[in-house]
This record gives C-alpha cells, structure tokens and sequence, in this order.
C-alpha cells in the first residue's frame, strides 16, 4: 500500500511474517505444544494480521492527515503507532482461543492444540 506506507516492502513483510512463524514455533516448542503445524499456522495468521493492524492505523492516520497518532513518544508516530500491530494480534489471538477453548479457557484454546 505505498500511499499509506511508502516505506513499506513485500520483502519486509515476508522476511517479518517468516520470523513470526519461526518464532511461534521455537516458543511453541519450548512450552511443549506437539502441533508445531497448527503453531506455525496460528503463527502465520496473527502475523499476517499484525501487519494489517499496522496499515490499517496508518490509513487512518493519513486520511486524518496527522503524522503522529499521539506525543507520548515524540518522533516515532506515537504510542499507537508502537502498539497497533500488537492490539489487532492481541484481539485476533484472544478470538482464535475462544473459538477453540471457549470462553472458559481461551488462553488454554489458544495454546493447546
């Protein structure tokens, strides 16, 4: 999307989405889950969704014509800008365990595959 973010390239967004499947994985592994595959799937799909949280606060940046989001780390586009990916992962993770764990457990949905 090179009117919202010019910078941006499909390389970084590959090279980024391979290193979150990769590390999904590796953590994964390291808390014992047997499905390596359905982790590096989940890994994948919040990646992937990371990276459009990340675009989607940007568009709204642009279309609102305001370069930072906030002033609370000045010259870096703001907190959002630092947390918008995370937030549109964090939701889509939490909504990934609720559909698997229930409301009960979505923590244990969402790592115990």
């Amino acid at each position: 999307m090179p009117r919202v973010r010019p910078n941006k390239t499909w390389s970084g967004a590959l090279g980024g989405t391979l290193a979150g499947v990769v590390g999904g994985v590796i953590v994964a592994s390291q808390f014992g889950i047997e499905s390596l595959s359905s982790a590096a799937v989940v890994a994948f799909v919040l990646s992937v969704i990371s990276q459009a949280g990340d675009l989607a606060e940007s568009a709204i940046k642009r279309q609102f014509n305001a370069k930072d989001a906030s002033q609370l780390i000045p010259g870096h586009g703001g907190l959002m800008d630092r947390l918008d990916g995370f937030v549109a992962a964090a939701s889509a993770g939490v909504l990934i365990g609720i559909a698997h764990g229930g409301f009960d457990a979505p923590a244990r949905g969402l790592m115990v595959w």
